[in-house]
């Protein structure tokens, strides 16, 4: 009797372990599908009333099912499955710290990604450090990039996309001298606009003004007067949505007589957008297009894109700007042979990390323009296209090299 109550504290013991880990071994009974594998809960928070929170949800619920029934990854051995658990940030903080906090102190995860906001990312960021739970989140806030954030990481590009995107748009609109932004008036579009102005500028393109508005709003037509107004060459939009509300600005646009040129960093959503702007409103943006749109897609990109629609029937590719935090994470837990967020950290901060994903490859850099001199943030192949008569085309592609390498231009320091 002695002897069975003694095994029973250790596998307690060894239970709870795992537990701090955010590894859970499933009962014998209770495993089913998966049998003789771990479980390893990770957690995410979306902003369900948006679109691309939609889309990104519905995206991750396609590639982690089909990851744990491939087999999962192996940790130390020991096949592990992931069990991942989403809740509604609503874009804002207030929901999103709730959102993490629930993640943390109820669900017990030990790791966060794909978030999307800034402003719920931020509100959490101060719970997950101190909590020491790994974050491989998106935003646009330098905030995330912070020197004194040791468990968190940018893991997509809205912080280094704007380079490569003006190095495009200066081949595509190579008379533009003048430009007017029009951004959502939050963390985000802040930040997005602060970047671009300095990438814009740097690039020889005077910003005549930053019109904000509000995350809400549904008429522009106001906003597009001035921005007409003012007579800019071309028309960007930082930190914008990707589907209906974006299709209104652009609509906007063309009702007061903008005839320049557009430029958005973002995968427009063409059906939404189509849906309430006429091609003569799209035509000549241009913006980001997906790996799985271009001539020669990679293996990847192909995949994913046949696995969603097998399982929705149609396809969206908004959710693919969001999603490199997953395929990082598998990466990291690879290299490190680990799921201890204190391991994986350090890791990453000191060796970097490199990984493919539907978008094509990506790699952690340095901040050296934040004061940040360990790997931090991510840098990505990218992709660009135009919309012509009502259909996005492709332009052309910027190497990885090269997207480090413009970076470094603009905001100064080595990156690698």
């Amino acid at each position: 009797m002695r002897e069975k109550h003694l095994r029973h504290a250790v596998c307690i013991a060894l239970f709870l372990s795992l537990v701090g880990l955010g590894l859970v071994v499933p009962c014998q009974s209770s495993a089913q599908g998966s049998k003789d594998m771990d479980t390893l809960k990770v957690g995410s928070t979306l902003p369900l009333n948006l679109g691309m929170g939609v889309e990104t949800k519905k995206m991750l619920e396609v590639i982690v099912p089909n990851f744990n029934q491939a087999g999962g990854i192996t940790v130390k051995g020991k096949k592990v499955a992931v069990d991942l658990i989403i809740y509604d940030d609503k874009y804002s903080a207030e929901a999103g710290r709730a959102a993490v906090e629930r993640l943390i102190y109820q669900d017990k995860v030990r790791h966060i990604i794909c978030q999307i906001g800034s402003a719920p990312i931020v509100a959490g960021l101060s719970i997950a450090e101190q909590e020491k739970v790994l974050t491989l989140a998106g935003g646009a806030s330098a905030k995330i990039v912070s020197p004194g954030n040791k468990y968190t990481f940018g893991t997509s590009t809205t912080r280094t996309s704007i380079p490569p995107l003006w190095l495009m748009a200066k081949r595509i609109f190579p008379k533009a001298t003048t430009v007017v932004f029009i951004s959502p008036d939050d963390e985000t579009g802040k930040a997005r606009a602060a970047e671009e102005k300095k990438v814009a500028e740097a690039n020889g393109v005077k910003v005549l003004d930053v019109l904000y508005y509000a995350r809400d709003t549904v008429d522009f037509s106001s906003i597009a007067a001035r921005a007409k107004g003012l007579s800019p060459d071309v028309i960007s939009y930082p930190g914008a949505v990707a589907g209906t509300q974006f299709g209104l600005q652009m609509k906007a646009m063309h009702a007061v007589g903008f005839r320049g040129g557009q430029i958005s960093a973002i995968t427009p959503q063409m059906e939404e957008i189509s849906a309430v702007a006429s091609k003569e409103a799209m035509e000549g943006l241009l913006c980001k297009i997906p790996e799985t749109d271009v001539p020669q897609p990679s293996a990847l990109a192909v995949s994913v894109k046949q696995e969603y629609m097998k399982k929705y029937g149609t396809w969206s590719e908004a959710s693919l700007t969001w999603i490199p935090a997953w395929y990082a994470f598998i990466e990291a837990i690879k290299k490190t042979d680990s799921a201890d967020p204190g391991v994986i950290a350090d890791f990453m901060a000191t060796k970097g990390l490199q990984w493919d994903m539907p978008n094509g490859k990506a790699m952690l850099v340095k901040r050296p323009d934040l004061k940040n001199t360990q790997y931090t943030d991510t840098c990505s192949e990218q992709s660009y296209g135009q919309i012509k008569d009502g259909k996005l085309t492709f332009a052309g592609k910027v190497s990885l090299d090269d997207v480090v390498g413009s970076c470094e231009k603009v905001f100064g320091g080595a990156w690698k």
